[in-house]
């Protein structure tokens, strides 16, 4: 009996999860066009055929109006869409210049005119954008002003700032995360930044570690992002801060493509105040994309490449051993504290009394006094000799920054009931910093930064009647980053030392 109950539980919870999953709504990427149909009186119109068209690759998306004379397209693709109603014995409607964004429902509404089928009422004019019928706040940037609107280092999220609400990270809170905190980009309506949620054509990009976004794909490859915040529909759940919803681009029925090379260097900079010298500096970014028809009208592919080479320079100011103290003379320090020796070789001031003798180490003596470990005699042949005052030592190094990403995305129109979309992308990089920004502050000691993503979505939309469609996605992530590498491999027995690493 018991085990007859247990699976008659497992039963009903398998069928309450399937009638859950079929309500409950994804993660949309798209827009919807919906709008009312009437007749010269104002009367509504039922039953009118209405038809939407996908101007980019010819997309077709057929509905009816109802009894209320009201018809509504979902899950369309973002671009430029032209719609036609027809109905017995009114003459054939059509509307051009309509716009669909992310997340963004455009009202269409016709009026018909009595007349011959044959004949057609030609109307240019913009959608209007009003959102009834959601909650939540936010404006779409387009691709245009993703293009057109200057960005440092051409990152997509500086566009985020725009809107109302969103705030940039203080500069005091980037310094102390440091890398950790590179990617997540700004603060919405007071949260802070780990409260954000962001995602690529409807697919988790958020990472695990800092709570960013982890792939930052090139803008040439974004049709367009959203940054929804205040009470966002329930798919947008789980993160309290807001949800960058990005869309990227297809293929068209046209050939497409674009390159770049972006250089910067220090051909026009200032001398730095410390080193009264120019700091090296040489940076390119470049790449392209590419995209079109494989079949037109029907299948579509996108391709995008960008890498990034930074040679940059850093200016570290710390204290070294003196060219005395590395010897094991610290007399040094008796005369900069306002002391003085007396004739025992005893040094005496304010704050105490330096107890060896000529306050030296000697090095390989039998004296009464420690000599300095072996072990600390070989670590000191690290240390470089000042070349600021009898103590400071000033360097510049170069820190090395590389990335390379890609990505290809393909779109199928089985039917125009059916079409499936494929996207897949990559990024890697790596960072070498010369001078530990924690722990050693001389060269020989570098750190690295080390960073692998993969993004791949897949996803099918079927339209079962004008009242019911289904949306498929299967998503994948896989995040490596890792901060603070040490690459000196150093051996503590190449010191002298005895100790032995143990593995945990």
């Amino acid at each position: 009996m018991g085990k007859s109950s247990t699976a008659l539980r497992s039963v009903a919870s398998l069928l309450f999860a399937i009638l859950v999953s079929r309500f409950a709504p994804a993660q949309q990427i798209t827009g919807t066009i919906r709008g009312t149909i009437v007749d010269p009186n104002g009367a509504v119109v039922t039953a009118a055929t209405v038809t939407g068209r996908q101007v980019e690759t010819g997309l077709l998306r057929i509905t009816t109006s109802n009894s209320q004379g009201n018809y509504v397209l979902l899950e369309l693709p973002i671009g430029h869409y032209e719609i036609q109603v027809q109905a017995p014995n009114f003459e054939k409607y059509s509307q051009k210049g309509i716009s669909v964004n992310v997340n963004q429902a455009a009202t269409v509404n016709a009026q018909l005119r009595v007349g011959a089928n044959t004949e057609q009422v030609e109307v240019k004019a913009d959608a209007v954008l009003v959102q009834d019928t959601v909650s939540s706040l936010g404006e779409a940037v387009s691709q245009r002003q993703i293009l057109d609107l200057p960005l440092d280092g051409r990152n997509f999220s500086q566009l985020g700032t725009l809107q109302p609400g969103v705030v940039p990270l203080t500069p005091g809170l980037l310094e102390a995360g440091g890398p950790a905190r590179q990617n997540q980009a700004y603060a919405v309506d007071g949260q802070r930044p780990e409260s954000n949620n962001f995602m690529i054509d409807g697919a988790d990009n958020e990472s695990a570690v800092d709570g960013g976004f982890v792939i930052k794909p090139p803008i040439d490859a974004i049709a367009e992002f959203k940054i929804l915040s205040h009470n966002a529909n329930a798919e947008f759940g789980r993160n309290t801060g807001s949800t960058t919803n990005i869309v990227t681009r297809s293929g068209t029925n046209s050939f497409h493509g674009a390159a770049w090379e972006f250089l910067r260097n220090d051909a026009m900079d200032a001398s730095d105040h410390f080193t009264q010298t120019v700091q090296p500096l040489k940076q390119n970014q470049f790449g392209g994309t590419f995209g079109g028809p494989i079949v037109k009208d029907k299948t579509f592919f996108f391709v995008y490449y960008e890498g990034f080479r930074n040679r940059q320079g850093e200016t570290v100011a710390t204290t070294v051993p003196s060219a005395a103290e590395k010897q094991g003379n610290f007399g040094e320090l008796c005369t900069s504290v306002g002391g003085a020796f007396d004739g025992a070789g005893i040094c005496s001031n304010p704050g105490g009394q330096l107890t060896f003798f000529g306050n030296s180490v000697p090095f390989n003596q039998a004296t009464l006094f420690t000599p300095i470990d072996p072990v600390a005699a070989n670590m000191l042949g690290f240390f470089p000799l000042p070349n600021n005052g009898s103590n400071g030592f000033i360097t510049t190094q170069t820190l090395a920054e590389n990335n390379d990403q890609f990505g290809l995305r393909l779109d199928h129109y089985l039917t125009p009931a059916d079409n499936l979309n494929f996207r897949y992308m990559f990024s890697t990089g790596q960072t070498t910093n010369p001078v530990s920004p924690s722990g050693a502050s001389v060269p020989g000691f570098p750190v690295g930064e080390y960073d692998r993503a993969q993004n791949f979505v897949s996803q099918e939309t079927h339209v079962f009647s004008p009242a019911t469609i289904a949306v498929l996605r299967f998503s994948f992530l896989r995040n490596t980053f890792l901060l603070s590498q040490h690459l000196n491999r150093e051996s503590p027995t190449n010191l002298g030392s005895q100790y032995q690493p143990r593995l945990a």
